[in-house]
């Protein structure tokens, strides 16, 4: 039984290895086009002409010996092309590495793939490694390229780019198209444990992220028993932190039993979301915020809460630190919300100002980022301004409006794959 596994898993990857051989004919063209080479004078002695127009048209599959003849009289390096089954083990070793978040391991095999010529599969490996090392603006690049040549990836390359896109998607904040991508997927993945295990916490994170909490902890559970058989440490911890922060948004989370300890194994961005969710819902916030860390991007608003908070217990030495620091950041981290302008309206109780700015700039940088918890607090606050005014009214079109949001959210998304821009 165990010798006709492995032979069917041999025929499977080498009938996907002779499914990309046929990319290299675009590489083929490019050069000979380059060197002003006709068709007929870099076939001569090696193949027809008819057989070398069809191989750079990808209508044929070439052999390892016609292309390596070929790449000789072209005068191509044999080291700036991956053949097709090497590809394949980059691609298979990019899913490994990124099922364990090994970011070292990593960027080892994306320092020896950098050096090849374009090819699918190594984009998407490249897309893999930027979403592990949270460079977004470069994983937008690779990610819309991908798409471009979506059409020529067989079951597994498919399978393996559609579940990056999805933890694309959640890393940019596009919970809802992250969510069509998973949904449209579910019944087409490539049978692999690892790819499933992927696939479902990405859901999980989805989900969790629209406020679907039993269809994110559904898929949560079985990406967390593949974790388990792997014995995958980092994806284990990350997957408890979100499941605590997926509690918070039910309001089912017991706020007295933090243990700073278990943040270590999670990377700054996630840690700093951890503790500004639990502040926020918390009346000794300070025990939460007194443990964010500096270079995430999210800094800043735990960093408010903490002046927030100081503000409202007259503690105003404490308060003007905290000040300072946030005007002194705010340019340097190129925020787009001025929290210690925020905070100065707060202080000065200029209910009319506040309100403003929530509606025009934090609101609308909520949404964006697809934040009901976010959005809710925000929507509660110019409800409860409004309501000190009299203007229940317009109060009540505010949390009319979240609720109208969510609801948006939360509907099942019937639109085409699209990226944020």
């Amino acid at each position: 039984m165990q010798a006709k596994l492995l032979t069917e898993i041999t025929r499977r990857k080498e009938k996907i290895a002779q499914n990309y051989l046929k990319g290299v004919g675009q590489i083929l063209k490019k050069k000979r086009i380059e060197l002003k080479m006709t068709q007929e004078l870099a076939a001569i002695g090696i193949c027809s002409n008819t057989y070398l127009s069809k191989i750079e048209n990808n209508q044929i599959t070439v052999n390892q010996e016609h292309l390596y003849l070929l790449m000789e009289r072209m005068h191509i390096p044999t080291d700036k092309i991956s053949f097709p089954s090497e590809m394949l083990e980059h691609l298979e070793k990019a899913v490994t590495l990124f099922f364990y978040r090994d970011v070292d391991e990593y960027t080892e095999l994306y320092n020896h793939i950098a050096k090849f010529d374009f090819a699918i599969l190594l984009q998407i490996v490249k897309l893999g490694y930027y979403l592990l090392i949270d460079d977004l603006e470069k994983a937008k690049i690779v990610h819309n390229e991908i798409f471009r040549y979506i059409t020529v990836l067989e079951e597994y390359g498919f399978s393996v780019f559609l579940v990056f896109s999805s933890y694309y998607n959640i890393a940019i904040k596009d919970y809802k198209n992250a969510r069509f991508t998973i949904d449209n997927i579910a019944n087409n993945l490539y049978s692999e444990e690892q790819i499933y295990g992927l696939y479902n916490h990405a859901k999980f994170l989805a989900y969790g992220n629209l406020h679907l909490n039993t269809t994110a902890l559904d898929a949560g559970f079985i990406s967390m028993q593949i974790f388990n058989k792997y014995a995958n440490t980092n994806r284990i911890h990350e997957f408890y932190i979100w499941k605590e922060i997926f509690s918070v948004y039910e309001g089912n989370f017991d706020l007295n039993t933090f243990v700073p300890n278990k943040l270590k194994y999670i990377n700054n961005d996630l840690k700093n979301t951890y503790l500004i969710i639990m502040a926020s819902c918390t009346k000794a916030p300070l025990k939460y915020l007194n443990h964010l860390e500096k270079t995430a991007d999210n800094y800043l608003l735990g960093l408010f809460i903490k002046g927030r908070y100081h503000l409202d217990n007259s503690e105003l030495e404490e308060y003007k630190n905290t000040l300072n620091e946030l005007q002194e950041l705010h340019y340097l981290k190129q925020s787009k919300i001025n929290f210690a302008g925020l905070l100065k309206s707060i202080k000065a109780k200029d209910d009319q100002a506040t309100k403003e700015y929530l509606i025009n700039y934090c609101l609308d940088y909520a949404v964006k980022n697809q934040n009901l918890f976010f959005v809710e607090i925000i929507t509660e606050t110019i409800s409860s301004i409004l309501s000190k005014k009299n203007r229940y009214k317009d109060a009540l079109i505010y949390k009319n409006k979240y609720s109208e949001y969510k609801q948006i959210l939360q509907l099942v998304p019937k639109f085409t794959l699209e990226q944020k821009n």
